[in-house]
């Protein structure tokens, strides 16, 4: 097992390490060409499917999550430990385009679900939150 200097703290076998240059840069790469590509696809379908508000809510959602492929991942991995409630609240745009798209339920039906969707999740980060700063360190 070696220390990834990537993420201290994050043991690895040394099998599974990739080579220096390549590590991380695919995966950039495709997000960055791909995400994208997608997000266009995804929106003239929901046009198609639900309509042009719709549609402008899956470009603004998938549109930001394609402009995140764009941040470094170290910066993106130190906001998200910083902010573990607004990271997990991308999560629900992303529940209600996807119940949206792939379900023919109403789209008030699809609010609700997102809500109690959401505030589970909610309830269980913030949980894990106030679990981990009353557990002592190890």
């Amino acid at each position: 097992m070696i220390i990834d200097r990537e993420f201290p703290g994050h043991m690895t076998a040394l099998g599974d390490v990739p080579p220096p240059l390549a590590k991380g840069r695919a995966v950039r790469w495709f997000s960055r060409v791909f995400l994208p590509l997608g997000t266009v696809v995804l929106t003239l379908q929901m046009i198609d499917k639900r309509g042009v508000a719709m549609g402008v809510l899956v470009a603004l959602t998938f549109g930001t999550l394609a402009a995140f492929a764009w941040i470094p991942p170290r910066v993106a991995i130190r906001w998200s430990s910083r902010h573990p409630l607004l990271d997990g609240l991308l999560f629900t745009p992303i529940l209600f385009c996807a119940l949206a798209y792939l379900t023919p339920l109403s789209l008030l039906v699809c609010l609700g679900i997102t809500v109690i969707g959401t505030a589970l999740m909610l309830g269980v980060v913030g949980w894990r939150l106030a679990r981990s700063r009353r557990a002592p360190m190890a």
